[in-house]
This record gives C-alpha cells, sequence and structure tokens, in this order.
C-alpha cells in the first residue's frame, strides 16, 4: 500500500484559511473570560435540565471522548486525560441532583446489547436531549498496539493501519445513527446533538471533516432519519471540540497521529464554551 498517498501519512496537510463550521474566534477574550464563563454555563444548562426533569443521553464508540464529555458537563471537570475502558453505564450529576442526569454507556459493541437497550426507553419518553459524540473515527486503539488491529495487514505502516482503522470506525459512527432511527421518540420529535471530538487531532484536514459531517455520509445518515421522524421533528445540532488535547497513541506507546501543529489552547477552550452553550439550548428546547 502506498501510505504517501493517504491522509494519515506524514507530510500530507496544508494549513486552511477557513475555520470547521465556519466559526471566527475572539482570541483575546477567550483566556481572560474562559473559566468563569464555563461555570456559568454549566450551571445555566443544569438549571435547564432540573426544571424540565431531563436527561442527556450520550451515545457513541468506545474511545471517542464520551466519559470525557459527561465529565465537562457535570462540571467534573476533564480529569488526566488517561483512557479508561467503560464497562458499565455511567451516571453523572450536578450539585446532588437526581431529576436531572448525564447517562454515559459504555461504547464497545460487545456490550450494545446489554447497557443500549435500557437507553431506549428513556428516550422514548421524551424531554431527553440525546448526545452522539464522533471523532472522524479517531477512537482510542490502547491497550492493543497498530499491528493488532483488525486492519493490519504484513508490513503496513502506522499511518496506513490508522487510515483504514479509522474509515471503518467512521462507518460504525453511521451506523449508530442508524440504530437511532429504530428507536421511536415521544411523538417522533429528538433533539439531538453530535458532538465531533479531538478536534486538535483532524484540525490539519477539517475541511474534509467538515464536508462529511456537514454534507457527506454524516448528513446523510441525518437526513434519513429526518425524513423517518417526519419534518420539523428532527432538532439537530452539530459541534466540535478537543475536550483534551493529546497525542494519538496505542497500546505500545507510539505516537500513531501527534496533535496539529498550530492548534492552540484558546481555539480549544473557545470551541468547549460554545458546546456549553449549545447544550443549554438544546436543553431547553428538549
Amino acid at each position: 500500500m502506498n501510505v504517501g498517498k493517504g491522509v494519515f501519512a506524514p507530510g500530507r496537510w496544508r494549513p486552511k484559511l477557513c475555520l470547521v463550521f465556519n466559526e471566527a474566534i475572539s482570541i483575546a477574550a477567550i483566556a481572560l473570560q474562559h473559566h468563569k464563563d464555563l461555570g456559568e454555563l454549566v450551571l445555566r444548562l443544569w438549571d435547564r435540565l432540573t426544571r424540565g426533569h431531563k436527561r442527556i443521553i450520550v451515545i457513541g464508540a468506545a474511545g471517542a471522548g464520551k466519559s470525557s464529555l459527561g465529565r465537562l458537563l457535570s462540571g467534573e471537570g476533564l480529569g488526566d486525560g488517561a483512557y479508561r475502558e467503560s464497562t458499565e453505564v455511567e451516571n453523572y450529576a450536578f450539585g446532588g441532583a437526581t431529576s436531572c442526569t448525564v447517562l454515559v454507556p459504555p461504547g464497545q459493541e460487545r456490550l450494545r446489547d446489554a447497557t443500549w437497550s435500557g437507553l431506549e426507553g428513556f428516550i422514548r419518553s421524551g424531554s431527553n436531549v440525546v448526545v452522539h459524540v464522533v471523532d472522524w473515527g479517531l477512537d482510542e486503539i490502547a491497550p492493543l498496539s497498530f499491528s493488532q488491529l483488525k486492519q493490519y495487514q504484513e508490513g503496513m505502516q502506522p499511518s496506513a493501519v490508522l487510515e483504514a482503522f479509522a474509515a471503518n470506525r467512521r462507518e460504525q459512527e453511521i451506523a449508530t445513527v442508524d440504530w437511532l432511527l429504530e428507536v421511536k421518540p415521544k411523538d417522533d420529535r429528538l433533539r439531538l446533538v453530535t458532538v465531533a471530538t479531538k478536534q486538535d487531532l483532524w484540525w490539519r484536514w477539517r475541511d474534509r471533516v467538515r464536508d462529511h459531517y456537514e454534507s457527506g455520509p454524516y448528513a446523510a445518515a441525518i437526513a434519513s432519519l429526518e425524513q423517518r421522524l417526519g419534518q420539523g421533528n428532527l432538532h439537530h445540532s452539530l459541534w466540535s471540540v478537543a475536550q483534551i488535547s493529546k497525542n494519538l497513541r496505542d497500546g505500545d506507546g507510539e505516537v500513531l497521529l501527534p496533535t496539529t501543529e498550530g492548534y492552540d489552547e484558546p481555539r480549544r477552550k473557545w470551541h468547549e464554551r460554545r458546546l456549553l452553550e449549545i447544550m443549554g439550548e438544546a436543553a431547553k428546547s428538549a
């Protein structure tokens, strides 16, 4: 395989002037206001959840960043950034609240039948926000090494393996949207937020990522879901974020994909803050 043609091969990217999802950033204001605003946004989000007795249900693949998102939404902070495999539904609350929670099931396919089936009842009951966490297929690989992935063939370079792996995982993201097609929410109304994580890793290819989720295969799956629910019944928001900025490594510690050069902390914070605003808007309208 000629890895020089793959997007994960070294030296392939060139910086673009556009920002993903066409958003502009006021860098100077971010560093000064970030911590204060973040706390206020979390409070506002949970006030809306408590008043409406709503839940946030977070779905997605293992290693896509669901647990990190749960901690962010609950105000717990992001922790040390180390990946820890979840095997049961995680439950996050804020300030002792019990009527409004963040439910994060494990993403491994082998555990979905046992853990995701119970979430269908919550989705069908209405007054909930479903969050689908995607990451352009850049799921955590550890504890496996790249050579233990099923996409590996003798002699393949890590970049080629990662590219094949990520393509497969993007197909699984679409399969998750297809799973939502089988769930019948109350009155066929669904409030869905797609959160594309690991922005720091794919920022160098942000035009391709944007096209995939806004107008490509993922967008087509969302359109099918909207057709199934009926016009006006699906309220879908799309946003991207880098919850924890770190290189993508395999189980042996080899760097498969470094963070994008030039991706800075003010940009990460701005997207994080805007995500909480979007979640607050979703909770209000659910």
